[in-house]
């Protein structure tokens, strides 16, 4: 089901407004487009680009936080928004620093396009699309790499166009790592970097489906806070046929932390919708046509 649309404001709302408060004019609910990741105080930040501006939303709270974007000669792909409420911008292979304002800070050059992110309180981390994983843990002052796993890619070494490991950053700041073969996830330090061992899981009381492809692009994994659950979605053509039985279109992976157990949850929605969260027991995709949908998850 939708989320609800925002109330119209009313005429005491626009006295306030007189005041100095900035209105509630943009609503993610019915506006949002394209990518996003639920931060852990359950804000969003989406691209508008009409406006050519992120905005930083909450369900409760409405529009929280506008930065433009205008000055950039790229629109962006993905962006974290740092403690002091600037913004780290990925657009192709550049990493470039937006201050709230919107004027431009230090531009980075990176080793290849990045296909999935994840940060805590002290920096961010980037997966890039390369065959083998990479990871690059960043600071949030300067862009500057704190630590790297995984071998960088030279100027001659392949790359591809696929996101083949996406990682999210759990409750106790460990960061998930996933992988183009099956559901199982690699965990890492997110203070070090170092592997700290493998989370497998049961499918059934079995090992977890192994994906019909390997040179698949892995959707998003979110994670459930403070119910130390992941989720991952998959098209329902990966599975193989025995654990895809009826489900069609896009599949959550439900990933059970605590049990280290796996299941499978139908969603009703095309692999157009991107899933960016999951807030209330709702997980929270971006509709293709603009808006957000929800789906509700256990």
């Amino acid at each position: 089901m939708r989320f609800s649309p925002a109330c119209l404001l009313l005429p005491c709302v626009l006295a306030t407004c007189a005041l100095g408060l900035r209105a509630q004019d943009w609503d993610a609910a019915t506006q949002a487009q394209g990518w996003s990741r639920q931060d852990k105080d359950d804000s969003f930040t989406f691209y508008d680009p009409a406006t050519k501006v992120l905005h930083t939303w909450m369900q409760d709270g409405g529009d929280l936080r506008d930065i433009p974007l205008g000055r950039l000669k790229t629109p962006p792909a993905k962006w974290i928004i740092d403690p002091r409420g600037s913004a780290w911008i990925l657009s192709g292979t550049s990493l470039i620093q937006v201050q709230t304002d919107g004027s431009l800070g230090r531009t980075l050059k990176l080793p290849a396009e990045v296909a999935s992110v994840c940060w805590d309180t002290k920096g961010f981390v980037l997966s890039y699309q390369t065959r083998d994983p990479y990871l690059e843990k960043r600071r949030y002052q300067d862009g500057d790499v704190v630590w790297t796993a995984g071998t960088k890619p030279g100027k001659k070494d392949p790359v591809t166009d696929l996101a083949l490991h996406p990682l999210l950053m759990d409750d106790l700041d460990h960061i998930l790592l996933g992988n183009e073969r099956d559901l199982n996830l690699v965990l890492i330090g997110g203070d070090t970097g170092k592997q700290e061992g493998v989370r497998t899981f049961t499918f059934n009381g079995g090992p977890v489906p192994q994906f019909l492809q390997t040179n698949i692009s892995r959707g998003p994994m979110c994670l459930w806070s403070g119910k130390n659950i992941a989720f991952a979605s998959l098209q329902a053509t990966n599975l193989p046929e025995a654990v895809r039985g009826t489900f069609q279109g896009q599949v959550l992976a439900r990933l059970d932390l605590n049990h280290s157990t796996l299941s499978f949850l139908p969603t009703g929605l095309s692999d157009a919708f991107l899933l960016v969260g999951v807030l209330n027991g709702q997980a929270v995709f971006v509709n293709p046509k603009g808006g957000l949908m929800q789906v509700p998850v256990k």
